[in-house]
Protein backbone atom coordinates (compact mmCIF):
# COMPACT_ATOMS: atom_id res chain seq x y z
CA UNK A 1 0.00 0.00 0.00
CA UNK A 2 1.25 3.48 -0.56
CA UNK A 3 1.71 6.05 1.98
CA UNK A 4 -1.69 7.91 1.00
CA UNK A 5 -4.24 4.39 1.25
CA UNK A 6 -2.36 4.82 4.84
CA UNK A 7 -3.65 7.87 5.58
CA UNK A 8 -7.02 7.69 4.45
CA UNK A 9 -7.74 4.26 6.58
CA UNK A 10 -6.00 6.11 9.34
CA UNK A 11 -8.28 9.27 8.41
CA UNK A 12 -11.29 6.32 7.44
CA UNK A 13 -10.43 4.85 10.96
CA UNK A 14 -10.37 7.89 13.30
CA UNK A 15 -13.15 9.00 11.80
CA UNK A 16 -15.63 6.24 12.55
CA UNK A 17 -14.22 6.06 16.29
CA UNK A 18 -14.68 9.55 16.86
CA UNK A 19 -18.44 9.47 15.60
CA UNK A 20 -18.86 6.32 17.48
CA UNK A 21 -17.89 7.86 20.76
CA UNK A 22 -19.91 11.15 19.80
CA UNK A 23 -23.02 8.72 18.90
CA UNK A 24 -22.06 6.77 22.58
CA UNK A 25 -22.38 10.15 24.35
CA UNK A 26 -25.75 11.55 22.92
CA UNK A 27 -27.02 7.93 24.46
CA UNK A 28 -25.46 8.62 27.57
CA UNK A 29 -26.48 12.08 27.15
CA UNK A 30 -30.12 11.60 28.71
CA UNK A 31 -28.92 10.13 31.79
CA UNK A 32 -26.28 12.59 32.80
CA UNK A 33 -28.63 15.62 32.89
CA UNK A 34 -32.26 16.62 34.19
CA UNK A 35 -34.95 17.09 32.31
CA UNK A 36 -35.64 20.89 31.41
CA UNK A 37 -38.32 21.79 33.67
CA UNK A 38 -40.07 24.20 31.19
CA UNK A 39 -43.79 25.03 31.45
CA UNK A 40 -44.88 23.11 28.70
CA UNK A 41 -44.16 19.85 30.56
CA UNK A 42 -45.53 21.67 34.15
CA UNK A 43 -48.92 22.33 32.12
CA UNK A 44 -49.32 19.04 30.80
CA UNK A 45 -48.60 17.11 34.08
CA UNK A 46 -45.69 15.43 32.58
CA UNK A 47 -43.10 14.11 35.18
CA UNK A 48 -39.89 15.82 35.40
CA UNK A 49 -36.39 14.30 36.42
CA UNK A 50 -34.78 16.95 38.24
CA UNK A 51 -31.52 15.01 39.88
CA UNK A 52 -28.48 14.20 37.78
CA UNK A 53 -26.37 10.66 37.94
CA UNK A 54 -23.24 11.65 38.86
CA UNK A 55 -21.36 8.88 37.41
CA UNK A 56 -22.96 8.88 34.19
CA UNK A 57 -21.97 12.57 33.89
CA UNK A 58 -18.36 12.50 34.27
CA UNK A 59 -18.46 9.41 32.24
CA UNK A 60 -19.77 11.29 29.33
CA UNK A 61 -17.12 13.90 30.39
CA UNK A 62 -14.00 12.22 29.55
CA UNK A 63 -16.36 10.09 26.30
CA UNK A 64 -16.64 14.02 25.20
CA UNK A 65 -12.84 14.62 25.60
CA UNK A 66 -11.35 11.74 24.55
CA UNK A 67 -13.69 12.31 21.02
CA UNK A 68 -12.34 16.05 20.99
CA UNK A 69 -8.46 14.99 21.26
CA UNK A 70 -9.55 11.63 18.48
CA UNK A 71 -10.71 14.53 15.81
CA UNK A 72 -8.24 16.95 16.83
CA UNK A 73 -5.31 14.09 16.62
CA UNK A 74 -7.70 13.65 13.15
CA UNK A 75 -7.90 16.76 12.49
CA UNK A 76 -3.69 17.34 12.24
CA UNK A 77 -3.49 14.40 9.78
CA UNK A 78 -5.80 15.59 7.33
CA UNK A 79 -3.64 18.79 7.72
CA UNK A 80 -0.80 17.34 6.66
CA UNK A 81 -2.48 15.07 4.11
CA UNK A 82 -4.17 17.90 2.46
CA UNK A 83 -1.15 19.72 1.96
CA UNK A 84 1.19 16.93 0.49
CA UNK A 85 -1.37 15.02 -1.53
CA UNK A 86 -4.59 15.12 -3.49
CA UNK A 87 -6.78 13.84 -1.34
CA UNK A 88 -8.21 16.82 -0.18
CA UNK A 89 -10.32 18.28 2.79
CA UNK A 90 -12.64 15.87 4.97
CA UNK A 91 -15.76 18.02 6.51
CA UNK A 92 -16.40 15.77 9.38
CA UNK A 93 -13.34 15.93 10.92
CA UNK A 94 -13.49 19.39 11.44
CA UNK A 95 -17.04 19.50 12.53
CA UNK A 96 -16.55 16.43 15.32
CA UNK A 97 -13.59 18.41 16.68
CA UNK A 98 -15.86 21.63 17.58
CA UNK A 99 -18.82 19.86 18.37
CA UNK A 100 -17.13 17.77 20.74
CA UNK A 101 -14.79 20.43 22.65
CA UNK A 102 -17.76 22.62 22.76
CA UNK A 103 -19.55 19.94 24.56
CA UNK A 104 -16.17 19.10 26.39
CA UNK A 105 -16.16 22.89 27.99
CA UNK A 106 -20.06 23.47 28.20
CA UNK A 107 -19.69 19.90 30.68
CA UNK A 108 -16.82 21.17 32.20
CA UNK A 109 -17.38 24.86 32.95
CA UNK A 110 -21.50 25.47 32.46
CA UNK A 111 -22.82 21.98 34.13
Amino acid sequence: MNRVKIFHFLLSSLSIIGWSLAIYALMLFDKARPDAAIGYFQSHGAEVRLEWDPEQTVLLEHIIWVCAILSFINLGFNFYIAQRSKLGWWVNIPLLFTCSLAAGLYIRFVV
